[in-house]
């Protein structure tokens, strides 16, 4: 037996002294104290990762669960009873939340609500809320088709939630009169999401409630008065209960917009974001094309204006050249292409656009853009989204983007319609974007790559980026995919995957975190089902120390690269040979 030399004893440990100093290292770390844990816990990305370290022991856990109960996201029915029931029964754990969000409905239609999920969302949550457990809750959000079906929700979240500030909720088909939604004081922030019901039968709900209307049903006439107007307590709480609003968001999506002009009466100081969605606003034209409507002579009123989102339904696009490019601090706008070409020359230091709607990808509307980029010399963030009118046109679309938008962080683009890039193409193209650090890519696949060979093409060609994420369309999305009846094979609806990048030392791709989802639409009605998996791709080279996989040979002969196919090549000679040297030997 050989004796090992005193070197390797000292730089060889033994299998107790290493057990011994992974203890000391465990328990140095469970003395470590909890507002250091807390620190540390803000910097995990992946609530799995976040959940893991609290599940090691119930220390952790006490101490991290104010990071992991922050913000809680509830997406069906029965999430909602079984969480909050949790959370009822620990204050304790309780007493983290401060922003709830739930979503009961399992329908994607709103044709067909459930009441019952709503029913038995709303009931839990306003038990919860009557027991005092919610505390510290600042921010609710209600995500529906519908409003909540049980009205002392709002009740219970107004009495005992006292920090609540932030309020947010969809109507659908029902607008009520009168309701504790319109009760609340004192909010910072308002949210209202008209869902595609209340266009169908609430047009006139938004309409001034201070006002007397007169309204044609059929062939008679009645005069609806002030008492009447669904949406007169909703203003009063705006107007008169809610001096200190800092955020409003009134968003919808149709053809035929709701009426809202009373917006233009209230007055917040200290407003700095404001969204609207497809609501009419003020469409009157002026007599002089130098004269200010109501709603220019409202955003001049609030100075503090930060970030403002309008649809082509609230003002004429030609009013905004009036508005005083000293008014507003804008640094974030979403819009229309119009109304963007009106603001650019005043506004030139916006750091974050988007395009609220997909403009056709033709020459003209590409070097329109493209001009319209460049004079943006500040915009880091970016959401655009382009109808294709032909295959070839979004290799264009990108060296427009590269060009314009030399300091971009943040891009997202949808291409669809028409089958845009080749993915391989498309990864070595995206290093031109030299600050890009988030991607979200939406586009018609030509079918060259797999959703997880795209990922890892990604990634390998561009480290700097520390997440994207990836979605396959057919080419009638966003609408829906066209009925097939007689078809018997299911079809994808949507294939998309979110990726998470990480480096190593030297900023070199080590691994990539994934996780994919497919929507498939079965034939003959049979409905849709929806995948989702996760896993991790090794993106170090074959041979790297610590790669897992199959080594050696066979490692060489099933690896996609150039090695790969030369080894493939030698071994499909070899059996040729060897088959022509067995035809010789039979003679």
């Amino acid at each position: 037996m050989t004796a090992s030399s005193p070197t390797s004893e000292r730089h060889s440990p033994s299998p107790i002294m290493r057990s011994s100093t992974h203890i000391v290292c465990l328990a140095s770390f469970g003395s470590t104290p909890g507002d250091l844990l807390l620190e540390i816990a803000g910097y995990f990305e992946s609530r799995s990762d976040l959940l893991s370290l609290c599940l090691t022991s119930k220390s952790f856990f006490s101490d991290i669960a104010p990071a992991l109960y922050q913000s809680v996201v509830l997406t069906s029915a029965q999430q909602c009873t079984a969480t909050l029931a949790m959370l009822k029964r620990r204050k304790d754990i309780a007493r983290h939340v401060r922003e709830l969000f739930v979503s009961p409905s399992r329908s994607n239609s709103y044709q067909d609500p459930s009441f019952l999920d709503s029913r038995a969302a709303s009931v839990a949550v306003a038990e919860i809320a009557a027991s005092r457990s919610l505390d510290a809750l600042s921010k609710f959000t209600w995500s529906d088709h519908e409003i909540a079906y049980h009205e002392e929700m709002w009740l219970a979240l107004r009495m005992c939630c006292p920090r609540l500030r932030y309020l947010s909720t969809s109507i659908g088909a029902y607008f009520p009169s009168s309701s504790h939604l319109f009760n609340f004081t004192d909010l910072l922030g308002f949210s209202l999401f008209l869902k595609p019901g209340f266009y169908e039968n609430n047009a006139e709900s938004l309409l001034d409630g201070m006002s007397i209307f007169i309204l044609r049903t059929g062939p008679l006439l009645y005069i609806r008065s002030e008492e009447q107007i669904p949406s007169k307590r909703l203003w009063d709480m705006l107007f008169k209960r809610c001096p200190n609003l800092e955020e409003l968001v009134i968003e919808g999506y149709s053809v035929f917009p709701a009426e809202a002009r009373c917006l233009v009466d209230g007055r917040w100081p200290n407003l700095h974001k404001l969204a609207l969605g497809d609501i009419a606003i003020d469409w009157n034209s002026t007599a002089s094309p130098a004269a200010k409507g109501s709603f220019i002579t409202f955003l001049e009123a609030h100075t503090e204006l930060q970030s403002l989102g309008l649809s082509r339904h609230n003002i004429d696009s030609s009013q905004l050249n009036s508005l005083d490019p000293d008014a507003l601090k804008l640094t974030s706008f979403s819009g229309t292409l119009t109304q963007v070409q009106a603001l650019s020359p005043s506004y030139s230091s916006l750091t974050s656009l988007t395009l609220r709607d997909p403009v056709w990808s033709r020459d003209v509307t590409t070097m329109t853009i493209s001009g319209l980029l460049q004079q943006l010399t500040s915009l880091t963030e970016l959401n655009i989204s382009f109808m294709l009118h032909s295959p070839y046109d979004s290799s264009s679309i990108l060296r427009a983007l590269i060009s314009s938008c030399p300091q971009l962080q943040h891009l997202q683009l949808s291409c669809i319609r028409k089958t845009s890039f080749q993915l391989d193409a498309l990864a070595k193209a995206l290093p031109a974007f030299r600050r890009l650090r988030t991607l979200s890519l939406t586009l018609v696949s030509a079918g060259d790559l797999t959703l997880a060979a795209a990922g890892a093409r990604i990634a390998r060609a561009n480290p700097r980026l520390a997440s994207f994420k990836l979605a396959f369309v057919p080419p009638s999305y966003p609408q829906a995919l066209p009925r097939r009846p007689l078809s018997p094979f299911p079809r994808t609806k949507k294939e998309s995957g979110a990726f998470a990048l990480e480096c190593d030392a030297y900023g070199l791709p080590v691994a990539l975190r994934v996780r994919e989802s497919c929507t498939t639409v079965w034939p003959w009605g049979l409905g849709a089902a929806r995948r989702v998996k996760q896993y991790t791709l090794d993106l170090r080279p074959p041979g790297s120390p610590g790669r897992t996989g199959k080594g050696g040979v066979m490692g060489i002969l099933l690896e996609s690269s150039a090695a790969g196919e030369e080894m493939r090549m030698f071994v499909f000679c070899s059996v040729l040979v060897c088959f022509a040297g067995a035809f010789v030997v039979k003679g």
